[in-house]
C-alpha cells in the first residue's frame, strides 16, 4: 500500500470506512490509483472546491486507479460494486458515486 492509498484524516468513522476498503481493495490486490490519491476528507475536499460528496464521511477518488470497479457501475462489474457496498454496510455506510471519476462514503 502507498501513499496514494492512505487515510487523509483521523476520524473513527472514516478510518472504519477505510479500513473496511481497504480491506476488499487488498482481497483483490486492487490497491494501485495510478498515481492519483484515493481517499480526502471532506474538509479537505470542500477546500479544493468540489461541487458533490461535501457532506460524506470519506471520499474516495478512483480514476484511473484498479479500484475504480469497485464505485462506479460504469464499469459494469455489479459483483465488485456490490461486495463494497456490503463492505460498508455493517457500519451503516454505503458509497454513492458523484461523478465519474470519484463518490462518497455517506451514513445510510
Amino acid at each position: 500500500m502507498g501513499n496514494d492509498m492512505e487515510l487523509p484524516l483521523d476520524c473513527s468513522l472514516a478510518t472504519r470506512a477505510h479500513a473496511a476498503i481497504m480491506a476488499v481493495l487488498e482481497k483483490h490486490k486492487a490497491t494501485k490509483t495510478g498515481g492519483c490519491k484515493a481517499f480526502y476528507s471532506p474538509e479537505e475536499w470542500r477546500a479544493r472546491g468540489e461541487q458533490y460528496a461535501q457532506e460524506s464521511v470519506l471520499v474516495v477518488v478512483y480514476d484511473g486507479g484498479a479500484h475504480r470497479p469497485f464505485f462506479t457501475l460504469d464499469e459494469c462489474q455489479y459483483d465488485l460494486c456490490e461486495e463494497m457496498q456490503a463492505a460498508l454496510k455493517p457500519l451503516g455506510l454505503y458509497f454513492e458515486e458523484s461523478t465519474c471519476w470519484y463518490g462518497g462514503v455517506y451514513r445510510i
